[in-house]
Parts: C-alpha cells; structure tokens; sequence
C-alpha cells in the first residue's frame, strides 16, 4: 500500500466562519486572536483583507 500524506491549509477558515456568522464583518480585515484585554496571545487565522494590512499568523497580538 502506498503512503499518502494529505495537507490542509486551513489558516484562513476560522476568519472566514467568523466572517460568515456575523455578516457586518465581511468587508472588514478580521484577525481570530487571544485576549487584548489580558495583553497575550497570537492571531491563529485571517482573512485575505488583513493580510493585506500586514497581519500575519503567529504574530503577537500585544
């Protein structure tokens, strides 16, 4: 039997559920992040707008 290793890049699909549930968001750069309020944490996903903006995955949100 032959091996297959299947990758998903699913870095922008959380964004995009967010974007999808809440639809004032869908023109927006939406980053899915930490707490601001507790100052830690990194964004984990992003839509192409943000992106555009610079935001990338693993940057710290501080």
């Amino acid at each position: 039997m032959e091996r297959t290793i299947l990758h998903c890049d699913m870095n922008n699909f959380y964004a995009y559920v967010e974007c999808m549930l809440n639809s004032s968001l869908r023109d927006k750069a939406v980053a899915v992040c930490g707490s601001v309020e507790e100052r830690h944490g990194i964004v984990l996903a992003k839509n192409y707008k943000a992106k555009a903006f610079g935001v990338s995955t693993g940057e710290a949100i501080w």
